[in-house]
């Protein structure tokens, strides 16, 4: 995706396009990291010591007295560290007395409880690289660096298609052989979950020419799109026949996997193209494994795929051994357990789920206490 500038406050959720250089020292002095005494640290021969107080530094002070030999200055965290002095002693290990102040640590050390200008970031540094999820806490460290814009990757349009004679709006009363459609609210919140909210909604009926016609106009007026159902063996799944006939180049079809064995990704010129399973466990597994991952990496990510680990299973699991399989799952107390509800049509276990587990097609049989690759959802 081509990169934007865009507002600091509004970039949550999209990645960097170019490196961020910070325009000055963070912080840009040094800094107490205590409420105490600014002293030189020499003057502290034992325990007891006697300084004389000679004034304060406090957050947002700029004339600030010079601390010399025998002399402290009272200081507040946050506050500018006064030339002169070599560390800072917190006030809990302290006490005063007639205009001094008493110093009950010994020995005190060069530097203590003072944060060096520049120990964050130096000026002229990179802070952060291009690729870099901005999150709220990189917000506030780019903000006080007074970084107030950023470029960052633009976030794709997503044109979604939702295809089925069997399916019914909300609101609609239910009609024998009919169930509500619950695919788009479903992808809609994936998406948003993954920061794209520019989403449209297209419905088409189960005939060839109706599906050619929504997915051409999905096609002219956005960077992906989703269609949802109509792309498997069925006589009237059309969604594969309609691409071809707009030009579309597929470059997959149908892959060894339980569930979401008819998935296709394809491309018409930059616009990519993924059919996924009607099925909604199907296809949210296949939003996970191949949809997510491919938009987060033509938004700019580097580490585009679910954070993958290894975790015992906590019962034994038999399939098939013909194809991979994605098992619905939580990650509790160290290890993994695999959901009841594992077919294709059942939603209900990913409303728990908050991690899938890949099981890889040469083997069958997976014991308890086994170690198995798990992807851990989004939050």
């Amino acid at each position: 995706m081509p990169s934007v500038q865009i507002p600091l406050g509004q970039a949550v959720g999209s990645y960097l396009a170019a490196d961020v250089v910070s325009p000055i020292a963070l912080p840009p002095f040094r800094q107490s990291s205590m409420d105490g005494y600014a002293i030189v640290h020499s003057d502290v021969t034992e325990a007891g010591t006697s300084l004389h107080l000679a004034g304060e530094s406090k957050a947002g002070q700029a004339d600030l007295p010079v601390v010399s030999a025998g002399m402290a200055v009272r200081i507040f965290t946050g506050a500018p560290v006064p030339d002169g002095a070599t560390a800072v002693v917190m006030q809990e290990n302290t006490s005063l007395a007639d205009g001094s102040v008493q110093i009950h640590e010994f020995p005190v050390t060069e530097g203590k409880n003072v944060r060096r200008a520049g120990q964050q970031i130096a000026q002229g540094a990179v802070a952060l690289r291009a690729g870099t999820l901005l999150s709220p806490g990189a917000v506030g460290f780019l903000k006080g660096m007074n970084v107030n814009e950023v470029s960052v990757h633009a976030k794709p349009r997503i044109g979604l298609l939702v295809t089925g004679d069997e399916l019914l709006k909300a609101g609609e009363a239910l009609e024998p052989g009919k169930i509500y459609e619950s695919n788009s609210a479903m992808l809609q919140a994936a998406l948003a979950q993954a920061g794209i909210t520019e989403v449209s909604i297209s419905y088409a009926s189960d005939d060839f020419d109706a599906t050619v016609a929504a997915l051409g106009a999905l096609l002219e007026a956005y960077d992906v799109v989703l269609a949802s159902g109509g792309i498997s063996v069925g006589d009237y799944d059309f969604v594969g026949k309609a691409l071809e006939a707009l030009g579309a180049e597929t470059i997959f079809y149908k892959v060894r996997q339980k569930p979401g064995k008819p998935l296709l990704f394809g491309k018409k010129g930059e616009k990519l193209i993924f059919a996924l399973p009607g099925n909604p466990a199907s296809s949210l597994v296949c939003y996970y494994e191949y949809v997510l991952p491919a938009l987060k990496r033509i938004m700019g990510s580097k580490e585009p795929f679910l954070r993958s680990v290894k975790l015992p299973l906590r019962h034994a699991y038999r399939f098939d051994g013909e194809r991979d399989e994605f098992l619905k799952a939580r990650v509790e107390a160290g290890e993994v357990v695999s959901l009841d509800g594992q077919e294709s049509f059942v939603i209900g276990s990913f409303a728990v789920a908050n991690a899938i587990i890949y099981l890889p097609v040469v083997q069958n049989r997976v014991e308890a206490g086994e170690l198995v690759e798990v992807h851990l959802l989004p939050l």
